[in-house]
């Protein structure tokens, strides 16, 4: 079973924002990674020096993500 949630960091604990349906004692993985609203919040003053478009055009056509 494969579930997404949100949860928020306090005090040395992460606590879903929804309770989880499982068992007491059941041993979870969890791949922690910034929600958007966190990654846009941290760029929000960064001064834009290129047109971001053609700049995205431009990594596409060369293929730079793969």
């Amino acid at each position: 079973m494969v579930t997404k949630i949100v949860a928020v960091y306090e005090n040395g604990v992460l606590k879903p924002k929804k309770k989880l349906n499982l068992p007491e004692g059941m041993e979870v993985e969890l791949i922690i990674k910034p929600s958007i609203k966190e990654l846009l919040k941290a760029f929000e003053n960064v001064e834009v020096k290129e047109d971001v478009e053609r700049a995205l055009k431009e990594g596409r056509e060369r293929k730079i993500w793969e």
